[in-house]
């Protein structure tokens, strides 16, 4: 049985939205340590999907939002790119349609497999905070840089 209502956020995501309440905080909350999480064999197997590991992987941890347990979804990411190359690569060799053997044309295959599949992958960009909107929703621990010493100085007296 499915469960109702929104997803509840994790705690830190919380504290970085400003949203935090303390009668609401979880101290049983599971915190997975940071890090590069090790990369499943089938990832290894699948060039796309290696490089686009491999490139995600210093992106989030740039980001500091990679963890050790996160390998599995971040697999699944990579494997959604790969299989959306290959139905772009599809595309591109035989075209938007396709000449059936009773001499039809008819739309490829590979197009309605590639919209569920960006659909998804972009789904997945979304959990790891990869797209502008998911980004939007977290705020900065960094402290803003003035622009200029004019900047600096009302935003000290101001």
């Amino acid at each position: 049985m499915a469960k109702r209502g929104r997803r509840p956020l994790p705690t830190q995501l919380k504290i970085a939205k400003g949203t935090l309440r303390k009668d609401r905080q979880r101290p049983d909350e599971p915190q997975a340590p940071r890090g590069l999480p090790e990369m499943p064999e089938r990832i290894k197997v699948d060039d796309v999907a290696k490089e686009k590991w491999l490139e995600l992987s210093v992106v989030l941890l740039d980001m500091g939002v990679l963890t050790t347990s996160d390998g599995e979804a971040l697999a699944t990411l990579c494997e959604l790119h790969s299989a959306e190359q290959a139905c772009l690569r599809e595309l591109r060799e035989v075209g938007p349609t396709i000449h059936t053997d009773l001499g039809g044309v008819k739309p490829n295959p590979a197009g309605s497999l590639y919209r569920s599949i960006a659909a998804l992958k972009t789904s997945m960009l979304s959990e790891f905070g990869l797209t502008p909107s998911s980004r939007t929703k977290v705020g900065s621990t960094q402290q803003k840089q003035p622009k200029d010493d004019l900047e600096a100085f009302f935003s000290q007296h101001g």
